[in-house]
């Protein structure tokens, strides 16, 4: 097995355990908001103290996925079955072969666009505040809380 293909395999356990770890944390949160509401019935389940405890466990990880899809983007590493085309009976595609160079351009220039607002929102302190209103989003609009 080659370097390239440690990298993505890496990569995709990285991702995976990302989002577990995310969503174990939120079960986690929750479970401890709901038997804090039976002392006090007006506690909130998500505050930000709970979130950033549970989230610092999570950090390094993401963090790592992170730094590992920079290399692999720098190096330019991809899997060469990403661009098979997938057969789905009933549906046809229309498979144009390569990419434009103009829709890379875009894709690049959306993507730089995206990691400059990221870093923005980190240096400005409002990454907690989307935590929370993403964790309040998740129990209160779709019903798990």
């Amino acid at each position: 097995m080659n370097r390239n293909k440690v990298l993505l395999i890496v990569q995709s356990i990285l991702c995976v355990l990302s989002a577990v770890g995310l969503i174990v944390a939120d079960i986690v949160i929750y479970f401890q908001g709901i038997s804090e509401q039976e002392s006090d019935p007006m506690a909130q389940i998500y505050t930000v103290d709970t979130i950033v405890d549970h989230a610092v466990i999570i950090c390094p990880v993401i963090a790592v996925s992170l730094i590992i899809t920079v290399i692999l983007l720098i190096l330019k590493i991809k899997d060469p079955d990403a661009d098979r085309a997938v057969n789905v009976p009933g549906i046809r595609t229309n498979n144009t072969g390569g990419k434009s160079s103009a829709t890379v351009m875009a894709r690049t220039v959306i993507l730089l666009i995206a990691v400059a607002f990221i870093i923005a929102g980190i240096l400005n302190g409002s990454i907690l505040d989307v935590l929370v209103k993403a964790s309040k989003i998740c129990t209160e609009c779709i019903g798990l809380g």
